[in-house]
């Protein structure tokens, strides 16, 4: 007999085949629940509550079905009188789409149910970073410095700048300090500009000492004057030195910085705490030793430092480096011991280009294939994205872009800003407009939370959950890295964890292959609370309850 026959023919010998054959029979189904929604091949319950009112126990068939009548799943249970029973039924549903599902009690009348199959979902019960830290980017320390005027920076132009940061919002970031400043005013002046135009954004901040031999007791004299009599209430971090694993340090000589400067600012470490690391995955020259390093710090650290944090550079043709920094360091850290394992930052991140062109050096960071400086490219803020994505999924608590904005750092020169030059007018590149989106739809202090996904897909999508339960999802297909400029090919998503049939703000960046965020759209969840989408494969959306240009 085939499969589907034998399915009818046992339905039919359960159940009566209409509502009104039902004999009386004391039983009464109270209430018939499952999951809102599900993904494709994830078996779930369906719990079907039975009050038996009869004189006597008896046993009854419960059977769930599908819409062509198919069964799902069968049981027979005893139900005893007086007792509410529950009876909890596996089913598998592998239809993208509402499902409508009926479930027979013997002697009962049906009742029906659907359950939504979606290829994503946000699961708001599981916490993956419990206090996000936010999006942002590095502050660049000497914009107000003699360097920087030397190269076009002025006071009346660097408003504009500044405008543009603080719409930004830019919600963690990160200012070095340069021990050239204790000898060079203009350089301290500078500094001390810089982390309160910061402040002004709104972000936190961390300061790092960016090299050489720490100076403790004067450091710390600037930190304590920053926070004392400078206002800095968004001081959060001091990181000491700039990728130590790059440098002849040794790790002894590393810790010892951190306890010399330690007992000198005691006063503020309420509010001000220490993250270690900036490291890369290997120096120069020789083999990876971040490992290393962080098992070092584990071990000789752990009750000094607050969390640790990476850099990661990759080129844009060689995406799987992003991938593998993110997942390597998250294994490196999970195999710490319990006590040791710290939260996770990126205070440098971005992506490279050729280094040369038609024969000629380029500036860092490179070029992209047809000589466009990379970080006015679509792919590089695309690239950035699906590391923003990926590193909150796996429980990273912020990412610090390195860049921000045009400025000079010493007598070099490299250009990973979002914001270009005064020469320009100080224009807006893609990724800024991306970071902006990030930052308008996720709060710092939101919750990032679990999302299941279909497996084998080149699809990735993350969820933020807010205070007053707002929901974010932002999501991209990997498949469209390479691809600065717009393709036919779309991308569908169906995505559940939304409030039912509510509308949901829908935002893409890059939608029309320029750069820019396209205007709003609404769209409603289904009665399952999914959403179901097909976006370009160049392009990055956001899914979000927020109350875009209000409160939120």
């Amino acid at each position: 007999m085939r499969k589907g026959v034998l399915f009818a023919a046992l339905l039919a010998a359960l159940v009566p085949a209409t509502a009104g054959a039902a004999a009386p029979t004391g039983l009464v189904v109270a209430s018939v629940k499952a999951n809102r929604a599900v993904l494709p091949g994830h078996p779930f319950y369906v719990e079907v509550r039975v009050i038996d009112r009869a004189a006597r126990p008896r046993k009854a068939a419960v059977v769930v079905s599908a819409a062509d009548r198919q069964v799902l799943a069968t049981r027979t249970a005893t139900f005893r009188p007086g007792r509410r029973t529950a009876v909890k039924l596996p089913v598998n549903l592998t239809t993208l789409g509402p499902n409508p599902l009926t479930v027979f009690v013997t002697g009962t009348r049906p009742r029906r149910i659907t359950v939504g199959v979606a290829e994503f979902k946000a699961r708001t019960g599981t916490v993956v970073v419990p206090d996000f830290a936010g999006y942002g980017g590095q502050f660049n320390h000497h914009v107000y410095a003699a360097l920087s005027r030397a190269a076009g920076v002025t006071d009346a132009n660097v408003v504009d700048m500044e405008n543009k940061m603080r719409a930004l919002h830019p919600e963690f970031s990160r200012v070095f300090f340069t021990p050239q400043a204790f000898t060079d005013p203009d350089k301290m002046q500078s500094f001390v500009r810089t982390v309160q135009f910061a402040q002004s954004t709104g972000t936190d901040i961390n300061i790092t000492w960016q090299g050489g031999t720490l100076l403790p007791q004067q450091f710390a004299n600037v930190l304590l004057d920053l926070v004392r009599n400078k206002g800095i209430t968004h001081l959060r971090w001091v990181t000491l030195q700039n990728e130590p694993n790059r440098t002849r340090m040794t790790m002894d000589a590393y810790a010892k910085q951190y306890r010399d400067l330690d007992p000198l600012i005691q006063s503020i470490r309420g509010q001000v705490k220490y993250m270690g690391g900036d490291l890369v995955r290997a120096p120069d020259t020789g083999p990876p030793n971040q490992q290393a390093w962080f098992q070092y710090m584990a071990a000789h650290m752990s009750d000094i430092l607050d969390a640790y944090s990476i850099h990661v550079f990759w080129d844009y043709f060689d995406t799987q480096k992003l991938v593998d920094r993110l997942t390597e360091v998250r294994a490196i850290v999970d195999a710490l011991p319990q006590n040791a394992r710290k939260p996770i930052y990126v205070t440098e991140y971005g992506v490279r280009g050729l280094r040369t062109f038609d024969g000629a050096p380029q500036v860092d960071p490179g070029v992209w294939e047809d000589g466009t400086p990379i970080t006015q490219t679509n792919i590089s803020a695309f690239q950035h994205a699906w590391f923003d994505i990926l590193a909150a999924d796996l429980g990273y608590l912020g990412t610090s872009k390195w860049d921000s904005y045009y400025g000079k750092y010493d007598n070099g020169s490299q250009a990973y800003y979002v914001i270009g030059g005064p020469q320009s007018g100080w224009p807006l590149y893609p990724m800024y407009n991306l970071l902006q989106l990030f930052t308008t739809t996720v709060k710092r202090g939101w919750q990032v939370v679990a999302t299941d996904s279909v497996p084998n897909t080149s699809r990735l999508v993350a969820a933020y959950l807010g205070g007053k339960k707002q929901l974010t999802m932002i999501g991209l297909d990997t498949a469209g890295a390479q691809l600065n400029v717009g393709t036919t090919t779309a991308t569908p998503y169906s995505i559940a964890g939304f409030p039912p049939s509510k509308p949901v703000n829908l935002l893409i960046w890059n939608a029309n292959a320029d750069g820019l965020v396209a205007p709003r759209q609404v769209v409603t969840a289904d009665a399952n609370g999914v959403v179901s989408l097909s976006i370009s494969q160049q392009a990055v959306f956001v899914l979000t309850t927020v109350k875009l240009g209000g409160t939120s």
